[in-house]
C-alpha cells in the first residue's frame, strides 16, 4: 500500500473514500478520527493508503475532487 494523501477535514475523508468505492479502488484509511483526541493540526491526521496497482487511478480521483496539494 501506498500512501496517496493525509487529510484532517473528515468530511473530505468520507467524500474521498466514497469516491474510491466507488471507483472500486482498493484503499484502506489509517488514523480515522485520531485528530480528535489529539486535536493538534496536522499531528495525528488520517492516511489514505492505496493499492499499488490503483495509485494512478487513486490520484485521478484526487484531482477530480480537487483534494491534490
Amino acid at each position: 500500500m501506498i500512501e496517496l494523501i493525509k487529510i484532517s477535514d473528515p468530511v473530505s475523508l468520507q467524500i474521498l473514500s466514497d469516491a474510491l468505492e466507488s471507483k472500486h479502488i482498493i484503499f484502506r484509511i489509517e488514523n480515522a478520527g485520531m485528530n480528535a483526541l489529539m486535536p493538534l493540526p496536522a499531528v495525528m491526521d488520517a492516511r489514505v493508503l492505496v493499492a499499488e496497482d490503483d495509485v494512478v487511478a487513486a490520484k485521478q480521483v484526487l484531482h477530480d475532487l480537487e483534494l491534490n496539494s
